[in-house]
C-alpha cells in the first residue's frame, strides 16, 4: 500500500520535479556562463513584435544606447508616443521612428540608458511602449484626425551584452503609389503620418549599418544599375528581401504612373553638438526628401526639413549625387527619415551618409 502511494506521488508530481530541475539548470547556466555566449534576444509581452535588440557602449563618452527593431503586428495602425526602458530599477525615456505604424510596418526605437556598460556584463530589462490605438482601421485613414484613438501600453523583455561596435538600425519600407501619381510633393508628407494613406505597403524590414569614422551610412538597391557597386564610398546591397519590390518590372514608367516610394527611418543619439553634412545618391530617384527632428518636435521645425529635386527623366536609372545639406544637431535623440520617389522602380537604389558625428 505504501509503495503504491509512492508510485502515485511520483507519477503525479514527476512533471513538477522535472520543471523545477530545468528552471534551476537555466538559472545556474545564466549566472555562471560567460556573457559572450548568451545571445541577444527580446520578446514582446504584448503589441508589436520585437525583432532584435542591441546595446552600444561608449567608454570615452560614458554612455550606453539600446536599440530595438519592432513590427506592428496589430490589424490597425498605432501611434507610439514614447518608449520607457527599465534596467536595474532605473527608467530611461526613448523614442521610435517612425512613430505612426500601419499594420505590418516596422519601427526603430532607441534610448540612452546611462553610463557606459561593460562589454562583459549581461544587461537585462524591460521596455514599454506608450501608444494610441487607431480603431478606425488603416483603409479609412487620411490623417490623424480620422482616428478614434484609445490609449494603450505595450511591453516586452530583453537580454543582451553591450558591444563597442557602433551600429544603427533602420526601418526600411517600399510602398506602391496609386495610379497616375508620378511624384510625391514634399508638402504632402511634411506633416503627415509616415506612410501616405493612398500608398500600399509592399515590403518592409530591419536594416543594420555600422557607423565608421564618424559617418552614418545607409545603402540599398534593387536588382538593377546600382546593385553591388560603390557610391559615396559605400557598397549597395539588396533591399532586405530576396526579391526587391524596388525592381518590380510592373511599375509603370509612363502615364498612368504607378510610383514606388522608399523610406529609411531611424532614431539616433548625438552625444555632443555637431554640424553633420547629409549627402544622398540615388539611381532613378525623381524626388528625394529628408526630415529630422528631436522626439516630440514637429518635423518641419529646427533643425529643419529639406528636399532635393532631380532633373532626371522618367526611366533614367543613372546614379545621381545630390549636394550635401548640413544639419545643426545638438546633444540628444533624433528621428531621421529619408524619402525617395521613383516613378519606374526598375533597378533604382539609395545611399545616404551623415558625416561628422561625435563618438
Amino acid at each position: 500500500m505504501r509503495s503504491q502511494s509512492s508510485i502515485e506521488f511520483l507519477s503525479t508530481y514527476s512533471f513538477l520535479f522535472l520543471l523545477m530541475g530545468v528552471v534551476i539548470s537555466v538559472i545556474i547556466f545564466v549566472t555562471h556562463s560567460p556573457s559572450t555566449i548568451i545571445p541577444s534576444q527580446c520578446s514582446a509581452l504584448g503589441g508589436p513584435v520585437c525583432n532584435f535588440v542591441q546595446i552600444y557602449t561608449n567608454q570615452s563618452a560614458d554612455y550606453s544606447l539600446i536599440t530595438f527593431s519592432l513590427t506592428n503586428s496589430q490589424s490597425v495602425p498605432i501611434n507610439v508616443t514614447n518608449t520607457i526602458v527599465t534596467v536595474k530599477s532605473s527608467t530611461y525615456t526613448g523614442a521610435c521612428t517612425p512613430s505612426f505604424l500601419y499594420p505590418g510596418q516596422s519601427s526603430t526605437c532607441a534610448a540612452q540608458i546611462g553610463a557606459a556598460a561593460s562589454t562583459t556584463s549581461l544587461v537585462q530589462g524591460f521596455y514599454q511602449l506608450n501608444a494610441a490605438f487607431c480603431n478606425s482601421g488603416a483603409g479609412s485613414l487620411s490623417s490623424y484626425a480620422a482616428c478614434n484613438f484609445e490609449l494603450v501600453q505595450y511591453g516586452g523583455a530583453f537580454v543582451t551584452t553591450p558591444s563597442v561596435l557602433r551600429s544603427m538600425v533602420f526601418s526600411v519600407a517600399a510602398l506602391q503609389g496609386p495610379s497616375n501619381l508620378q511624384l510625391l510633393p514634399f508638402s504632402s508628407i511634411s506633416a503627415s503620418p509616415t506612410q501616405p494613406s493612398n500608398f500600399t505597403l509592399m515590403q518592409n524590414g530591419g536594416w543594420t549599418s555600422n557607423i565608421t569614422s564618424g559617418t552614418l551610412a545607409y545603402a540599398f538597391a534593387g536588382k538593377g544599375a546600382m546593385l553591388g557597386s560603390s557610391y559615396l564610398g559605400y557598397k549597395t546591397l539588396p533591399y532586405p528581401s530576396s526579391l526587391s519590390t524596388l525592381s518590380n518590372p510592373d511599375i509603370a514608367c509612363s502615364s498612368p504612373f504607378n510610383s514606388i516610394l522608399s523610406i529609411a527611418s531611424t532614431t539616433l543619439y548625438i552625444s555632443s553638438a555637431a554640424s553633420a553634412p547629409l549627402t544622398i545618391e540615388t539611381g532613378g530617384g525623381m524626388n528625394v526628401f529628408y526630415r529630422v527632428a528631436q522626439p516630440g518636435t514637429a518635423w518641419q521645425n529646427s533643425p529643419g526639413s529639406g528636399a532635393w529635386t532631380s532633373g532626371q527623366l522618367s526611366g533614367n536609372q543613372v546614379a545621381t549625387t545630390f549636394p550635401a545639406n548640413t544639419l545643426s544637431l545638438s546633444k540628444g535623440l533624433y528621428n531621421l527619415e529619408v524619402w525617395w520617389t521613383n516613378p519606374c522602380g526598375s533597378g533604382g537604389g539609395q545611399v545616404f551618409t551623415l558625416g561628422s558625428l561625435p563618438n
